[in-house]
């Protein structure tokens, strides 16, 4: 399995983040690029559903979560196993951190440079759209 990080300070609390990045069925908070969204509870636990631009429907499973994070897997035909997670940590200055991971495993056949390229590219966006909202 393959793991990829980002992350980035900002001068706002972890508390006051989170209050904007951290509701799992609230992702347009931050996510202008998400059209519609909707969560509901399954017995597999919470699913995230989001419908993004051209229509492409996307479903994702919070696995586990806690003050400040959480984690969501999503099926995905290129990965054996895809996990992300949204995190937010307090620094000693009142600020905070945000922290974006991406867990995988990718599928045979699929190429590991591209995949981490374009993986790190997903982060990056949202970690720039997290700290936005973050600033209110």
């Amino acid at each position: 399995m393959r793991k990829i990080s980002l992350g980035d300070a900002v001068p706002q609390s972890a508390d006051a983040v989170w209050a904007v990045i951290g509701d799992f069925g609230g992702i347009r908070k931050w996510a202008p690029a998400v059209e519609a969204e909707s969560t509901e509870d399954t017995p597999q636990g919470k699913v995230r559903t989001l419908t993004m631009p051209g229509g492409r429907v996307i479903s994702e499973l919070m696995v586990d979560h806690g003050p400040h994070h959480y984690t969501y897997a999503l099926d995905r035909p290129d990965m054996k196993l895809y996990r992300s997670t949204v995190a937010v940590r307090p620094l000693g200055d009142g600020g905070s951190m945000i922290e974006l991971t991406v867990e995988f495993d990718p599928a045979e056949g699929t190429e590991i440079t591209p995949a981490t390229e374009n993986f790190l590219k997903f982060l990056g966006g949202n970690l720039k759209a997290m700290k936005r909202a973050a600033a209110g």
